[in-house]
């Protein structure tokens, strides 16, 4: 079998709450929830509960000496946990939001329930761990970087997820501030605003006001190049 055919094509794939919301007591086992900005959560304050994000940007990562380490970004679509998977993570998980996110929250109990019955196979949970795995190895690239390319790569990310203008400019998220670049390439600020003064300087970035804006794609990836840091599957 082809690597390309080993797994199930998951563009197929049933969304897992259009599945939650028609099952037989959904409205019993969950409800929304808003989490305002900078708010932080843990699996204590969690619990044994699903909470499926469907506005905002929420940042995921573990507490080491009482500093957040970043990992990745969990956006509409992600699920804030999952108990099974939990366990596995080599440090308490936390995760804080960038600005205000709303989801659902369902009963773990009630999910495994309707994906027994209705997803066999597994295919959701697989795709969402193999989303997971991508996120992690990238985040472990990104931890054996130098501390400018880092920098250089959490923008590539933040581009990734930003507002495409054109082909060759993009929006960054309005999230985004030299201390949120600081946190997420785990360098200190200064180091970020150097870097940000040689984009602005160089024309590549505009970041007097929000949102900051790539203005030169094309120059950037470029200069990814030249840095020696790994794009692929980027942009």
């Amino acid at each position: 079998m082809s690597e390309n055919h080993f797994f199930p094509d998951f563009t197929q794939q049933t969304d897992l709450m259009e599945l939650l919301r028609g099952a037989v007591g959904f409205s019993d086992f969950s409800h929304e929830q808003r989490i305002k900005k900078g708010e932080t959560f843990t699996r204590e304050n969690i619990s044994n509960f699903l909470f499926r994000i469907e506005s905002g940007t929420v940042q995921f990562g573990y507490i080491k000496d009482r500093q957040f380490i970043f990992q990745f970004f969990l956006q509409p679509g992600d699920f804030l946990t999952l108990p099974e998977y939990s366990e596995d993570l080599p440090a308490e998980g936390c995760y804080i939001a960038l600005n205000d996110v709303s989801g659902w929250v369902v009963d773990m109990a009630f999910v495994q329930e309707v994906l027994n019955e209705r997803d066999p196979k597994n295919y959701i949970m697989m795709e969402h761990f193999l989303r997971t795995r991508r996120k992690f190895f990238r985040a472990s690239i990104r931890a054996n970087l130098e501390a400018k390319q880092r920098v250089y790569f959490c923008i590539l990310i933040l581009i990734e997820i930003g507002f495409r203008q054109s082909k060759n400019s993009v929006e960054l998220p309005e999230f985004v501030t030299h201390d949120v670049l600081a946190t997420m390439a785990n360098v200190s600020k200064s180091l970020v605003l150097s870097v940000v003064k040689f984009l602005r300087e160089s024309e590549m970035l505009a970041s007097n006001k929000k949102p900051w804006v790539i203005l030169d794609l094309n120059r950037y990836m470029l200069l990814m190049a030249e840095e020696r840091i790994p794009t692929k599957s980027a942009v």
